[in-house]
């Protein structure tokens, strides 16, 4: 939970409970036992069709590898130590192994239907059971959770309270009685029964429940799941899936109708991924009656990969997005290979094409969802389009560029505008990145390694995260601001076959009263090898120090106000001129992981106005 995420009260005689219209026409739609996105493990020609599959063998080797090594350290003290620390190193190691072990047993034991993991998968609940509580440490600081005074479900104890829920309903028939009971008991104590009570209640309502990013999909979504593999009463599966199915309308409200996950693609492989998942689960269970993405921006947000890739497998890694994310080859592919639609491409994907690379196996839904609810799992299909030369999204101020046939050179770039009050925000406006042939040679650097800091107060210290680890400038001393009211205008906007020009107006981005102007231009041009201009235009009303920067992982090297960056086969030379002031070129490495270099582009002394231009070209 981050420092300003608070659970809230509704106004008295005010409830998020679902109608009861709408419990009773779910009801009346959904089967009338419990149900999961695939089939119980007596289902053997279901299941056993996986057997010889090379994921079927993969899970076999990973679950053996996996059973031969002995439960996790997951333990009371475990958690103590965390806080006593403030380190979340340790349990953020943890807990994504328990999760793998849950859903690697699970799958292998349905796949092979041998008894062979049915031991461990009995051990490591029960072990799993012996903990206090199952929140993650960084969301319960003042202990009120371990302390038993409150029972807070964040995102691993509902991702626990599903992957049980679906060991349950799939293996019931191979578990003892005694250890369903207790999944049943612990799910119901740790999950179901203190969230009910409070949507019930209108008191003390989990913040999730409000916000507009991947939380409240990921939690909404498995509890849907939780509920309806494992309560027996159809009345109460319907509660909880209209009930999902109501709010997670917040999720979807975070989307501007352009399509952009504002989290980055990792994020969206993640939030969007769950949201297909409680989609799928509400479109089987009710016979295609409901489906959550048959709306037109969410089939955009569907899209969103396509839509921002730079090149082959190459994109942005603005926000919270690791360096050269990956989005899941299986979301990506979700729209067209999903059962029970006739919207499939006819085109297949490309050979090689793994729809579970990628996949960690530590939400059980996931591999569920392709393996059951695909046309052909094994031979997906696509659409088929051709890269666009620019994919503009107006809403968010993010344009992306590619080459053009006839440009000689691969070279891709991007630009961002929009506010600094976006889910998983950086302080970025004017931000961009420039790849060639399959490499980001000035980049945004992606998020720092999560801790204690990341969603404090004291977030923007990281020079990941606030604009110094950014390609935006510094002005009069000063970093861009936090916040929603923060923000760059679109002055301008041209494209044509040969160029894409753009200009931000960045005076909103910074608190400094003596800014009278400041633009940042960005011309992307397609002609010959392709390059890259970006200028920057700074009025003071007093003089003022200012520089910009580029931000790079590659090698540097400096020729007077001639750079070069080179990755590998890729380089790029820079240009810098300015007019206005003496250049001077400094470089700094940002003080945390992956540690790029940041080459200060700056005016020698205090200046008036200034104009410092820089040309990128392929080398």
């Amino acid at each position: 939970m981050g420092a300003y995420d608070f659970n809230f009260d509704l106004p008295a005689g005010e409830t998020y409970v679902p109608s009861s219209d709408r419990r009773r026409a779910l009801q009346a739609l959904l089967p009338k036992e419990p149900f999961a996105l695939a089939p119980v493990v007596t289902d053997r020609a279901a299941w056993a069709r996986w057997a010889d599959d090379p994921f079927g063998r993969q899970i076999l080797a990973s679950a053996r590898e996996l059973a031969a090594a002995p439960f996790p350290d997951y333990t009371d003290a475990a958690y103590l130590d965390c806080l006593a620390r403030e380190d979340v190193t340790h349990i953020n190691t943890v807990l994504p192994l328990l999760r793998k072990r849950q859903v690697t047993f699970l799958l292998a034991e349905a796949i092979h239907d041998a008894g062979e993991f049915l031991g461990v998968i009995g051990s490591d609940t029960r072990q799993l059971a012996t903990v206090r509580t199952w929140i993650h440490p960084g969301n319960d600081l003042k202990k009120l959770n371990y302390d038993l005074k409150t029972v807070e479900p964040d995102l691993g104890v509902v991702h626990f309270a599903e992957n049980l829920a679906l060991i349950d309903f799939i293996l019931g028939p191979r578990l003892p009685a005694d250890l369903r009971a207790l999944i049943r008991s612990e799910v119901d104590r740790r999950v179901l029964a203190p969230l009910r009570q409070r949507i019930e209640s209108g008191r003390d309502i989990y913040w999730w429940i409000n916000v507009k990013h991947n939380w409240n999909a990921v939690c909404l979504s498995c509890c849907a799941h939780t509920a309806a593999a494992l309560l027996p009463s159809a009345a109460d599966r319907a509660w909880w899936l209209a009930f999902a199915e109501s709010l997670v309308r917040n999720f979807r409200d975070g989307f501007a109708d352009d399509g952009v996950c504002t989290e980055g693609v990792g994020y969206w492989s993640y939030g969007f991924m769950h949201y297909i998942s409680l989609s799928e689960l509400l479109r089987s269970g009710t016979g295609n009656a409901i489906d959550l993405l048959d709306e037109p921006k969410m089939r955009r947000v569907a899209r969103f990969p396509e839509r921002v890739e730079l090149q082959a497998g190459v994109f942005p890694s603005f926000a919270d997005c690791v360096l050269n994310p990956q989005p899941l080859t299986w979301a990506r592919l979700w729209l067209d290979n999903r059962l029970g639609t006739n919207e499939h491409a006819t085109t297949a994907a490309a050979p090689g094409t793994d729809p579970f690379a990628g996949m960690n196996l530590q939400f059980a839904d996931e591999p569920l969802l392709w393996m059951f609810r695909t046309h052909n799992p094994r031979q997906p299909l696509r659409p088929a389009l051709a890269p666009e030369l620019r994919t503009w999204f107006e809403n968010s101020a993010l344009l992306v560029c590619r080459p053009g046939p006839a440009t000689t050179r691969p070279l891709s770039a991007t630009l961002l505008g929009g506010h600094n009050g976006v889910n998983h925000n950086h302080n970025d406006l004017g931000s961009f990145t420039v790849v060639l042939a399959g490499r980001t040679l000035i980049l945004d650097p992606g998020a720092e390694v999560y801790s204690f800091r990341t969603f404090s107060e004291k977030r923007y210290e990281s020079q990941l995260l606030n604009s110094y680890g950014h390609p935006v400038p510094r002005v009069a001393g000063k970093l861009q601001e936090a916040g929603p009211e923060w923000r760059a205008r679109v002055v301008s906007k041209e494209f044509t076959a040969d160029t894409d020009r753009m200009v931000l107006d960045l005076r909103s981005a910074y608190d400094v009263p003596s800014l009278r102007k400041l633009e940042r231009e960005f011309l992307f041009d397609r002609r010959g090898a392709g390059s890259v201009t970006v200028i920057d235009r700074v009025e003071f009303s007093t003089p003022a120090a200012y520089e910009s920067a580029l931000i790079t992982t590659g090698q540097v090297a400096l020729t007077g106000s001639t750079l070069t960056l080179t990755d590998g086969p890729a380089t790029l030379t820079v240009e810098v001129t300015l007019e206005g002031g003496t250049l001077e070129i400094s470089t700094d490495t940002i003080n945390q992981p992956p540690h790029p270099t940041r080459l200060a582009l700056r005016c020698a002394g205090e200046v008036k106005s200034a104009t410092l231009r820089t040309v990128i070209r392929p080398a």
